[in-house]
């Protein structure tokens, strides 16, 4: 009977842990040095440039969960690595959480301002045409009638813009909660899964 013989050099197969290292620090590297080009210049006390990073930062927050999770499974048997980034990751979910609060604060101010400033400008327009219909004079060439109409236009124009930014805010302000939060919870439970004694 014939037996086949393995070669003496025959190599091992490779091990995943080192690559998902390599792979892991790869993301969180990258998602660090976005982050830090998002955040320059900071404009800490403007509601619009807070609602604008954070929703980059959960746009790219994907490509720091999947970082964290293969550091965490290449150090599961390095217990001081891996308690360590079980702590990363649990403090990283827990601010991921709190800046939903962020988040829906400022979209109610960045509405707020969006629906005071087309109400300023919508005044303007109405007192301009208000002054015109006043003074038939300055405007031989526009009937009163005219005029009706472009204040009825004016005033459907507005609230349309109002609905329209209304709307955006609220869509734009909903993307941005969705993701941190799920983001912010996959975050915890990675860090309670490093967290947990391993059984030998």
């Amino acid at each position: 009977m014939a037996t086949t013989s393995v070669p003496q050099n025959f190599a091992a197969p490779y091990s995943a842990k080192p690559l998902c290292r390599l792979v892991g620090i790869a993301c969180l590297i990258g998602f660090i040095v976005d982050i830090l080009i998002l955040a320059l210049p900071p404009a800490l006390n403007s509601a619009e440039w807070r609602v604008g990073f954070l929703q980059q930062m959960s746009d790219r927050s994907i490509i720091l969960l999947f970082g964290t999770a293969l550091l965490l499974y290449s150090s599961l048997d390095y217990r001081a690595w891996r308690k360590q980034l079980a702590m990363l990751c649990l403090i990283l979910g827990v601010v991921f959480q709190l800046s939903c609060i962020l988040v829906i604060r400022d979209s109610f101010s960045l509405n707020d301002i969006a629906i005071k400033n087309i109400n300023v400008q919508a005044s303007q327009v109405q007192s301009q045409i208000e002054s015109a219909k006043t003074n038939p004079k300055a405007t031989p060439a526009i009937t009163p009638e005219q005029l009706d109409k472009a204040l009825q236009l004016v005033n459907t124009r507005a609230g349309s813009l109002k609905e329209n930014a209304k709307t955006g805010i609220l869509k734009t302000g909903i993307a941005i909660v969705g993701n941190l939060v799920v983001v912010g919870f996959a975050l915890i439970g990675l860090g309670r899964y490093g967290l947990r004694p391993r059984k030998s």
